[in-house]
């Protein structure tokens, strides 16, 4: 509310800049003060309904984005039923369940490999074992060599392994004593006869699937099969290549030790390399050998220093391909 503000000077008021009842205040200021409070009143209605506005919209959205993800829980449920049913469930699913064409938007490029948070795969525990094993705690800690204390008071740990001994699928159980280091304050045990710690699969049934597989020549995919048809035990091909892994890290410094031997023979060394196509990228295949060693390495690159750094101290490096003398 606005209010107008002229003196008429014909009333003579000798109290207009100082009225008593204003408590001194000029009665110009007052009115002054009253028309700027009325603006500033204006002012925030006109705040109070743009925020009106906003609210109204968000809540429209929040109720939009709640009906899509219903929607995106729906379809991703679907989605898992489908990838992991069997095919009577495909069968017995009926076109009605399945969502309408105009409520599924154009799916996106799937990634490999199983949808993000389905339940994982794991080994069936073995409810019986044939062989018992006591394994006492380590005298030294693994890790830091400290003392390690055993604790009798605590309950041993059970590790069950599958393996195959003597021609016969058995399992062992190996019990660990429960032992505490006393400088690094770790709980640690050391592996049986012929124990693998961590493993549920033993080291003479994982030298057979190697063996399958880098001597006969048999498939990832094959060897599991074979290994089921003889002993009726089951593993994936990803564990064949996790058995692989293991040996190549435990073979290391026996594939040093040949480079080396190699490096230091007095007869000629024969050299040569193939190609390999990975991810895309052409990679190579060396072998180096004489008459009593050979020596495979993988590498990026197909020139001869690859050869002068293996075998930096040895003879005459013969090849396919001339790669000339160290």
């Amino acid at each position: 509310m606005q209010f107008c503000f002229y003196p008429k000077h014909e009333h003579g008021c000798p109290h207009i800049s100082h009225c008593p009842h204003l408590g001194g205040a000029a009665l110009s200021t007052v009115v002054m003060i009253a028309n700027e409070s009325g603006d500033r009143l204006d002012y925030l209605h006109r705040t109070i309904d743009a925020e009106r506005k906003t609210i109204s919209r968000l809540v429209e959205e929040n109720q939009q984005l709640r009906q899509e993800l219903e929607q995106a829980k729906l379809e991703l449920k679907l989605e898992r039923q489908n990838r992991f049913a069997t095919n009577e469930q495909k069968e017995g699913n009926s076109a009605d369940d399945a969502p309408s064409e105009e409520s599924v938007t154009a799916p996106e490029p799937k990634k490999r490999g199983a949808p993000a948070g389905h339940p994982g795969w794991f080994r069936p525990t073995p409810t019986r074992y044939d062989w018992l094993i006591e394994v006492p705690a380590p005298c030294r800690c693994p890790h830091c060599h400290g003392k390690v204390t055993s604790q009798a008071g605590l309950p041993p740990v059970d590790h069950l392994q599958e393996d195959i001994i003597d021609n016969v699928y058995r399992v062992v159980c190996y019990r660990h004593a429960t032992g505490c280091c006393d400088d690094c304050g770790g709980w640690v045990e050391k592996a049986g006869k012929d124990e693998i710690l961590g493993s549920r699969i033993g080291p003479y049934l994982r030298s057979r699937a190697v063996w399958l597989r880098n001597m006969i020549g048999i498939s990832y995919r094959k060897v599991p099969q074979v290994i089921q048809e003889l002993y009726d035990i089951t593993f994936t091909p990803a564990a064949l290549i996790g058995f692989e892994t293991m040996l190549a890290e435990k073979a290391e410094p026996v594939v040093d030790d040949i480079a080396k031997k190699l490096a230091s023979s007095d007869g000629p060394v024969h050299a040569d390399e193939t190609y390999w196509t990975t991810d895309g990228v052409r990679t190579f295949f060396w072998m180096h050998g004489d008459e009593k060693y050979i020596h495979f390495q993988y590498d990026t690159s197909r020139a001869g220093q690859v050869s002068r750094d293996i075998l930096r101290n040895a003879g005459t490096v013969t090849s396919v391909y001339l790669l000339g003398v160290i």
